[in-house]
Formats: C-alpha cells, structure tokens, sequence
C-alpha cells in the first residue's frame, strides 16, 4: 500500500489499483491452459477499502486468448487523499500483459480518468512488477498537465525504497498557481512564466530536484511585490543528512517594498548553502556554509550557521562591498528614506566580518577605503574615506583609525585628517586630541564620542584662527577681513538635534560676539530650524562697513540678538539691537555714501541736515547711531537710538557741524525686502543726494 500512498497523482492511483489486483491475475496465470476459443475472467468487487484507498464498483476482466493474455480494470470512483481527491471513470487497459514466474508487466498499458481539473485520455505508460524481488515500476510520458511536456519514472525497491525521476520542459506556472492541487497559498498572483523541471527522489539515498524558470512575472493585491522577466533556478541536492541549495535570480527585474532590484544591470543574485538541515518539528535549522553574491557588487560568508526559534542566529559571516554606491541605492536608500543619509551618491569599498550570538553580534571588523557620499542637496559631503575599526559587545576594542579627503558641511570646507578611534560596546570614542583643517585654520577636537544611548554625539574643541575673507568667499557671504576663533565647551547630537552647552565666543571686526542657547531641531532635514542668543560687544564699525560695502562708519557697536530663530536658514523670529555704546571714547564719523545707503536701504527713512551743506561733505559727526528690530514672520517692528515727538525714531543721531539725522517714520519695515535692498546696496554704488 506504500505506492497508493505515494506514487504521485492520477498515476499513483492508477498504478495502486493495478499493481494490488495483478498479483491475483498472476496466481491464475501461473496454471497451464489448452487455448481453443480463449478463456475470460471477470471479477467484480463492489467497494474495497485499505488504507487511504477507497475504491467503489471495482471490476477486472483478464483475457486469454491466441494473441495473448489482457487485462482491463475500471473503477466508478476512487477515494484518495488530498490533493488527489475523488477519481471518476478509472480505467486501466494492457494488452499485452507478460506473465512469468519471475514478473507481470506490461509495456503498453494506457490509462483513462477523471479527477475534475485534470484528465488522462489513453495515457500510454508501462507497468512492472517482479514476483520475486517485490519490485514495482510505473514510466511513461507526461500527460500535458499544465502545459509541460516529459517523461516520468516510478519505482520501488524494497531494499532501496521508492526511486521517482522526472524530466518536464514548458511547465506553465500561471496555471499550476491556479490550481487547487497546489499545496500551498501563494502570496503573489503569477501572471506568465515557465519552467523546467528535473527530479530524481529517492526514499534512501541522495536526491536532486532542479527548476528553471524563464520569464516569469508576479504581482500582490497592494503592488507591494512585482517581479517582470524574471529568470533563475533552484537546486536542491542531499538527503536526511544535510541538503545543499542552489538558488539565483539571473535575469529580469523584482520589486519586494522597499527593495528595487535590476538583475539585468547589476548582475545576478545568487544564494549557495552547503549542509542545510532543518527540523520540522522544532523548526530549527543549522548549515555548514553560505554564500550570497549580488554580482560584482557585494558577497558574503557564513561558517557554522545555527537557527533555533528559541534562541536565535548564531553563525561568523564574513562579506565584501565592492560596489558601495550600488549597494547603497538597491539596499540601504530604501531604509533611509527621511533620515540625514536618505539622498545620497556613494562608491567605495568595504569589507568587514561579524560573529553573531543569540541573533546578537558578539564581535565585529569592519575596514573601509575610498568611500565617497555626497548629499544630493548640497549639505554635506566626503570624499577618499578610510579607516577601521574593531568592535567587541563585552569589551572596548582595539585602537582603529578613520580619516578623510576632503569633506564639507553646509558649504564649510574641510581638509583631510586622520584620527585614533577605539569602538566600545555602545559607541565611539576618540583616543587623541585631533585638527581637522579648515582653510588656513581648523577645528581642534579635544573629545569626541558617539554613543548608542542618549546623547548620542557628544563633542569638545574649538576652533583655531580662521581667515573670514577666503570663509566668507566660501559660504557665499559679503567678503570681509578678520578671523573667526573661540572655544566650543560642549556639543551634543540627539537624535538629529544639535545642542550647544554654554557659550561661544567669536572674535571678529576687532570685537567679540558671544553665542548662547545654541541649537539645531532637524539639522540634516528638509527645513532645519536653528536658535541661539548672542551678545555683541564693541564691533569696528569701520570694519563691518567696509566689508559690507555701505560706507564708511567709524565708532563701535554693541549689542544683542535674542531668541533668533531660523527655519531653512532664515530668519522667522528675534529681538535685535544695535547702538553705539555710551562709554564709547573714540572717533564718530559716518560718509555721505554711508548716509545715502542707510536712506536708501530703510525705504521710509529721511536724512535731514542742518543746513545745504550735506552735498558739499563727505564726512559728517554722529552722536550716536542704533537699530532696534522685533521680527515675527516677515515683519520687522523698527526703532532707533531715540523717538521723536511727530512719532518718528531716529537711526542716526547727528553731533558737531553740519549736523546730520538719519529719521524713520515706518515702524513696520518688511523684512525680505530690507535684505533684497540690503543685496542691490552691494551691488551698486548706490544713490547720489544732489
């Protein structure tokens, strides 16, 4: 009764009935007979059951006649397990039956059947049995079930077990996924494709089953998955002590949310695993070896692969990134679609090895070189990476090294460094103080580290002298002398906030700016928002004037600007004040030109002299000059160093001969258009009071 249980489809139920009911007919043929007229055996049984077969209105007819012996066996229905089912019409014709003590066979049997979905119209196939030996054999051609075309072979040794061969081309796979004799649910719909199949099971030896498939395509409800032209094979080898599985992709495109996947442009994607044993009770799993390559792109190693559900991974692997920027768009953009690393080119190489525990990593190596990553929005980049590291998750590792060619940030230049790093078990640590270049300046790095817990980036320097004239031709701004220097007392990066602990202080135009309350919400973002206070204390105004190129202003300024916020870099809210500080001992004088810019550059505001002498100087005396501005959104709310009794303010406050006021009557000033005016001031050479 084993091969009514396994003998596969209408054929095993074909072959079970006939292999059960020929050793009868042979008993009868074993006796001598005188052939005349022929002689005719019916045998009808009107149900049989054994086992899983059930078989209703059973009948045998055997044949002995000059010609020679025949046999023909029908059945109404048969009963056999899914996915067979019911059987309908069964019948089994031999014209040629051999007899002998040794075997009954039959090498032109034909077979006809019914089973709803799929037909057997006098399928040609032949019949074996040996008395002796016990041994069953059933071959023959494949009946173009789902569109495939072939032969089969089935036998069954008693001291070797079962022994099944097959070799179909053209096997539609659309109509087989359509089937309900398919044991399985797919979670795609399969719109085309074909295969081809090549089967040798044995029951107790070593089998090899490979399928090739061409051109397939596949789709979800959601159009979550979707492969078109798809080509590959599957190849499975081995037997109860380890399988060795042999699966690529060679052809064709696959789109599995979030993964994109040209094979035709990137190469094949190939998976090799070597002693592959799985449990299927405890669904554990453990394998000798892996490999998986995606073309040129990237490999990777696994030794001593071990899978429990109750425990985890545990396994070395080993891999290698020789495309970095393939790698990137086809693996890791997907992942880091809405983060600082979403929109990036990249290329370079890495190689790297790993010991995982419990589904943990135990142990890590990781070396780089030549890695490139440029963000597509221009703010940030590096060029000519390298460095390694060793990670351990129980103690710190061993010292490594990163360093770069070239980077910037936000349009800031740096040069190439290298630096001492060590790996700990939650995060990165500097070893040594370290300058990273910074035109003819740099950025000192006292302490540095990253760290897998709150915060996560913590930083210590500050920055050592830094020309503004070649920095401000950098970034885009109005040229101007000086340098910029001062101490960073702490840094910390949280989850893409940047916070500055206590102040920086920046020397510049021969005075200092202190910067205060210092943070960046969603620094690598779409719309990155910064906020800080900073207090001003005794800028050159011949300096700041010079480099803004509005004229010439001596005397100094002081100051504040508070609760600035910036949202994409521009200014949405703050408290500014700019005035002349009252102990200030030195020389006041503002030009012409500089009078006739800030006229020009307020759009309301007046400038009145004491008398027609402002076309004849070019210098005036000024007691006192301020700004005060309150902005919310677009909109300056504008006053001066004092108000006037006609509810104007002044902005410049004349002393001496000729006396000289610069007046403002428009308190509400819009602020885009005051940095446009500001812009065309730079550009021109402004207005000429006649």
């Amino acid at each position: 009764m084993l091969a009514l249980r396994r003998a596969p489809g209408l054929y095993g139920a074909a072959v079970g009935l006939v292999l059960f009911l020929l050793a009868g007919v042979a008993v009868a043929a074993d006796a001598e007979a005188e052939f005349d007229g022929g002689i005719q055996l019916d045998l009808r049984i009107e149900s049989l059951l054994r086992d899983d077969l059930d078989a209703h209105g059973l009948s045998t007819r055997v044949q002995w006649t000059r010609e020679g012996l025949s046999l023909e066996i029908r059945a109404d229905r048969v009963e056999l397990p899914e996915p067979i089912g019911t059987l309908q019409d069964l019948r089994v014709e031999c014209r040629d039956l051999q007899v002998s003590r040794a075997e009954v066979r039959c090498d032109k049997a034909r077979l006809w059947g019914d089973a709803g979905d799929l037909h057997l119209r006098g399928a040609p196939v032949g019949l074996y049995w040996g008395r002796e030996t016990g041994a069953l054999a059933l071959a023959g051609a494949w009946p173009g079930w789902f569109g495939a075309q072939g032969d089969f072979h089935v036998r069954l040794d008693p001291a070797r077990g079962w022994d099944v061969r097959a070799d179909l081309a053209g096997l539609d796979l659309a109509a087989l996924a359509g089937s309900a004799r398919l044991p399985m649910d797919l979670p795609v719909h399969l719109g085309q494709g074909t295969a081809d199949l090549a089967l040798h099971w044995r029951e107790r030896g070593r089998s090899e089953v490979t399928l090739t498939v061409h051109d397939l395509a596949f789709s979800d409800d959601l159009g979550l998955q979707a492969g078109e032209e798809l080509g590959g094979r599957l190849r499975l080898a081995g037997d109860a002590d380890g399988w060795d599985v042999d699966l690529a992709l060679t052809a064709g495109v696959v789109f599995v949310d979030p993964w994109f996947v040209d094979l035709d442009a990137e190469g094949p994607l190939a998976l090799d695993a070597r002693g592959v044993v799985v449990d299927g009770e405890s669904r554990a799993m453990r394998a000798e070896s892996l490999s998986l390559d995606y073309g040129e792109a990237a490999s990777l190693q696994g030794q001593g692969l071990a899978f429990a559900p109750e425990r985890g991974l545990d396994g070395q692997f080993r891999g290698e990134v020789g495309a970095l920027g393939v790698i990137y768009e086809t693996v890791l953009s997907p992942w880091l679609v809405g983060t600082a690393l979403g929109e990036l080119d990249a290329a370079g190489r890495m190689t790297g090895e790993v010991e995982v525990q419990a589904s943990e990593p135990h142990y890590a190596r990781l070396e780089w070189s030549g890695v490139e990553a440029q963000d597509r929005r221009g703010r940030f980049g590096v060029s000519g990476a390298r460095g390694e590291l060793d990670w351990s998750a129980t103690v710190p590792g061993g010292p490594g090294r990163i360093g770069f060619d070239a980077a910037h940030l936000y349009g800031l230049p740096f040069d190439g460094f290298s630096a001492r790093v060590r790996a700990r078990p939650q995060g990165l640590e500097l070893l040594e103080a370290t300058e990273i270049p910074i035109l003819d300046g740099g950025l000192r790095v006292g302490a540095f580290s990253v760290q897998q817990t709150e915060p996560d980036v913590q930083f210590q320097g500050g920055i050592r002298a830094i020309s503004l004239e070649p920095l401000t031709e950098v970034l885009g701004w109005p040229r101007f002398s000086g340098q910029v220097a001062g101490m960073i007392p702490r840094v910390r990066l949280e989850d893409g906030d940047l916070n500055v602990d206590g102040r920086l202080l920046v020397q510049v135009f021969d005075g200092e700016v202190v910067l205060r309350d210092v943070y960046i919400h969603d620094l690598f973002g779409y719309a990155p928002e910064l906020g800080l206070s900073t207090q001003i204390q005794r800028l050159d105004l011949e300096l700041v004037t010079r480099a803004f190129d509005i004229g010439r202003i001596q005397g100094r300024l002081s100051g504040h600007v508070n609760d600035l916020v910036m949202v994409d870099w521009s200014p949405v809210h703050m408290n500014l004040e700019l005035m002349t500080p009252m102990d200030d001992p030195g020389r006041r004088r503002i030009s012409q030109r500089a009078v006739e810019n800030i006229t020009e550059l307020g759009g309301g505001l007046q400038a009145a002299a004491s008398s027609i002498f402002l076309r004849f100087f070019e210098n005036f005396s000024y007691r006192r000059l301020g700004f005060r501005c309150e902005l919310r959104g677009d909109v300056c709310t504008a006053s001066g160093v004092a108000d006037r009794p006609d509810g104007g303010f002044v902005l410049v406050q004349g002393g001496g001969l000729p006396q000289i006021e610069v007046i403002g009557y428009n308190r509400r000033v819009d602020w885009p258009e005051l940095i446009d005016r500001l812009a065309q001031i730079q550009g021109g050479e402004g207005p000429v009071v006649q």
